[in-house]
This record gives structure tokens, sequence and C-alpha cells, in this order.
């Protein structure tokens, strides 16, 4: 079958690129895109053996190798060039069936729910590739295997979990071939599929999806006037993968994911299990907060519905204590009405200060007073009156910065 597509070759540098163009009249120099009859994957050198995911490294996985389709009339190769050419998409069924697709658009990274047809029986990784031969990453692999998993309705597939050993499994592999005309643009009488070919390997649990980063979320409670304008507000943290933040902590306390009372969260959206010791929950009630009231380190994760505080206590150190990081002579308190850690009395000299906390060095904050940095340098300022801020607020929520005063 012929697409009625011409290919112009033309030099661009040192290399050569083609261009795609609707013509009425085939022309002797010019190839004639044909639909192949087929195109062969050839089976991996792994025989029987189990590929293990979880063992490989980032750029570890299994190399899959194919001929190129005939997509010319005269056999001319097609490469990849410029954005146009013949690109491939693999393709993997634990049931070894390749009749419905899984769509990864369908995926809702924020509630982690798939509302697309939950029948599918094959997915696609989600890389493209130009080359008869690559290697498609384990991490791929195993992220396609997870989609599978976690959102087929296939009777019988038992979903896998954090922290459990799966099972190895047969995964059946498909090749898709096809022309882009650029910007992905799909020749469509060019697509084909390949043969299929197996491969054993033993999966491991992860998220099946990207997630977003879950939006901040507001802490009003007793220790603040239950006031949203002053309130701390937790973000997001990668390392911690929790919602963070400073909070002057007295009693009770909720959640909210905005300024207002619309929607909360409160003791119903955590384990007791997997809460601090200084937390109680009350089911829908406020959550109560047992510990001393002062600064701490708050962590949430709604999804896995954990949440601890962790205490702070903050002091001065510097040339005028001999950097003794854990003298209770030079600790600050809390301040309501100003909402920060405060020091009045204070003896620091321009020989050189810091901000310590917990009565070691390992969170120190020093630098410049408007843009506090950890292990920052000495800060050389004097006055009797310091000031720290911690918490994030309303005010600074999108560009938060600890800061400090000296008067």
């Amino acid at each position: 079958m012929k697409f009625n597509k011409i290919f112009s070759f033309m030099a661009l540098g040192l290399g050569v690129a083609f261009m795609l163009s609707s013509c009425s009249d085939d022309n002797d120099s010019n190839p004639t895109i044909i639909t192949p009859e087929s195109f062969e994957v050839l089976q991996p050198e792994f025989g029987e053996s189990v590929v293990d995911l979880a063992a490989m490294t980032a750029d570890d996985g299994i190399t899959l190798s194919w001929n190129q389709p005939k997509y010319t009339d005269n056999g001319a190769p097609l490469g990849n060039m410029a954005g146009s050419g013949v690109v491939y998409k693999v393709m993997l069924s634990p049931s070894g069936q390749f009749t419905k697709a899984f769509d990864a658009s369908k995926i809702d990274t924020k509630a982690g729910t798939y509302s697309g047809d939950a029948d599918f029986d094959y997915v696609i990784i989600d890389n493209i590739y130009s080359t008869t031969k690559t290697t498609v990453l384990a991490a791929d692999i195993n992220l396609a295997l997870n989609r599978w998993n976690q959102f087929t309705s296939a009777d019988g597939v038992t979903k896998w979990e954090e922290n459990k050993e799966c099972d190895p499994m047969k995964v059946s592999v498909r090749v898709e071939a096809r022309i882009e005309a650029g910007a992905g643009n799909i020749i469509k009488e060019s697509v084909i599929e390949s043969n299929v070919v197996t491969v054993n390997v033993k999966p491991y649990y992860q998220l099946p999806y990207v997630k977003d980063n879950p939006e901040p979320i507001y802490m009003p409670g007793n220790g603040n006037g239950w006031n949203h304008g002053v309130c701390p507000v937790l973000a997001w943290d990668d390392d911690k993968e929790a919602l963070c933040g400073y909070a002057y902590m007295d009693g009770d306390f909720k959640f909210t994911p905005n300024d207002g009372w619309d929607a909360e969260y409160n003791g119903n959206d955590f384990d007791q299990a997997n809460c601090s010791s200084n937390i109680t929950l009350n089911g829908g009630g406020n959550i109560s907060f047992t510990g001393e009231a002062g600064i701490y380190f708050v962590e949430v994760n709604l999804d896995k519905r954990t949440l601890t505080a962790t205490p702070y206590v903050w002091r001065l150190v510097g040339d005028f204590n001999g950097w003794k990081a854990d003298d209770d002579t030079q600790i600050m308190t809390y301040n309501k009405d100003a909402h920060c850690l405060e020091i009045t009395g204070a003896a620091v000299t321009d020989a050189g200060w810091k901000f310590t906390s917990n009565g070691n060095w390992d969170v120190n904050y020093g630098g410049e007073l408007n843009n506090l940095t950890r292990d920052g340098a000495n800060i050389t300022m004097t006055g009797s009156t310091i000031r720290l801020f911690l918490e994030r607020t309303k005010a600074n929520k999108d560009n938060f910065k600890f800061t400090a005063t000296v008067e």
C-alpha cells in the first residue's frame, strides 16, 4: 500500500534531514512510503532467568533490538532527524494480550485515581525511542508494571504493597513503529506492531505515577488564636516527603487546605499509631497537643496519615559565650504578639554569633538577617533585643525566608 507521501532529501550541515510533503506524482529520485507487512523484535538474551528490576542501577535495563520496518518502496532506510521520522514505543502485557491500552493521561496525580477503562490489558512505556536497539530502563519497566497492577480490573490480580516483595512474572513485550511528520504528528497509516517476545522480571512496588506535590496547608490553633492570618503554613519538603514547617504549639489545633473553614483536616485524617507521642487524635474534633508549649517542627503526610511534632529549643551562641551551643542562659522564648522567638538583654558582640537549636550544631542559622541560611556565616550586628522568625505564614507562604531582627 502506498501513502501518496514522498520523501525529499536535503543536506543540512554535517547531517541529512528529510521532509514529508504531499505529491500527486511519484518521482524516481524520491522513495514512496509504503505500509510494512511486519517487523521483528529479537528475543532478549535472558533465557528463563529472572531480571530483578530493583537490583538494577538507574542506567540499567533490558536491551531490545529489532529490524527497521520497510517503509519505502526501494528499501531506503528512514532515520529520525529534526523531529521527524520513524519512532518506536514499547508495549508490556502481563496477560499476553494487546487489545486495550492503559491511558496514562487519565491518572489524577493528586487524588491517585485512574478514570480510564480499567479493563486494559497492556501498558505502553512512556519513552519514545528512535533507534532499533535500545535499553529500556528497569525503572520505566517497573513503572509500567505498577500501573498495570494498581489500576487494572483484571480478576485475580493481587495488588502490590509498599515494603512487600513482589513475585517474579512473565511479561509479553511488543514494539510499535510509526512515522512522525514533526511536532508529534503521526502518519496513521504507518503504525505497525511487531511480533511478541517474553521476559521474566521481578518487579517492586512503587507509586504508579509521579505525584504532584501537595499544596501548603494552614495550621490554626490555640498557639495563634485560631487566626488564619498569622498561623503557620506547612509546605512540601521533598527530602522529608511531608508538609513541613515550624509552629508555636500550645494546646489544640487543626489543619485547613486554605485560609478559611470551608474544609479541614482533623483527627479523622490521621492514624494515632503514626503520630508522635505528644499528639492525641479526637476523631472529627480538634487535634490535641499534649507537649510543653514552644516551637516545634511539624511534619504532615496526609496520604500516609502521619503527624509528628519535634521540639526545637533555640539559643544564641557566639564569641560572647565561648560558642557554647547548650548554654541555657541564651534560650530564646516565644513572643505571642510578635509571633517570633525573642531574647532580651542579649550580650552578642561583633566578633560573631549565630542561632543554634537543641543544644548542638546540627541545625544552626547565620548569614544575612533578612535571609538566614543553614550553616551560614557568623552574624556581626549587635543589639540587646534579638528576634528570630521561623514560622511560614499567609503573608510569606510563597516566598518564605527565615529572618531575624536586632535592636
